[in-house]
């Protein structure tokens, strides 16, 4: 979904648009359930919080163009972090952005 308000509206912030656009990502069942996973995956903690696409393909029963086009709007609004390293591309979670999208709202 795209967010068709204008930023030079006077009352709507920047911040309002960065809220709309992390609300906007969290509006399907499926981005929540990569997120709640990357959350939980090894308790957050050492080498094992990153996952690769291939390895969310493999949890979730959708196939790689889907979970890569959800993964896209993840990164798009900031949740997801990305590293490459040689063929693979290593997703982490932000949390520091999506505690403060908590304390926002």
């Amino acid at each position: 979904m795209r967010i068709r308000t204008d930023k030079s509206n006077d009352y709507i912030t920047q911040k309002d648009h960065q809220i709309a656009t992390i609300a906007n990502a969290l509006a399907h069942p499926l981005r929540v359930a990569l997120i709640r996973y990357l959350s939980t995956k090894n308790d957050g903690k050492g080498i094992d919080n990153v996952t690769c696409n291939k390895d969310l393909v493999q949890m979730f029963t959708y196939s790689q163009s889907t979970i890569s086009q959800h993964v896209k709007i993840l990164k798009e609004s900031g949740l997801f972090l990305t590293e490459n390293k040689d063929k693979f591309v290593f997703y982490t979670l932000n949390k520091e952005l999506l505690k403060e999208f908590t304390t926002l709202l």
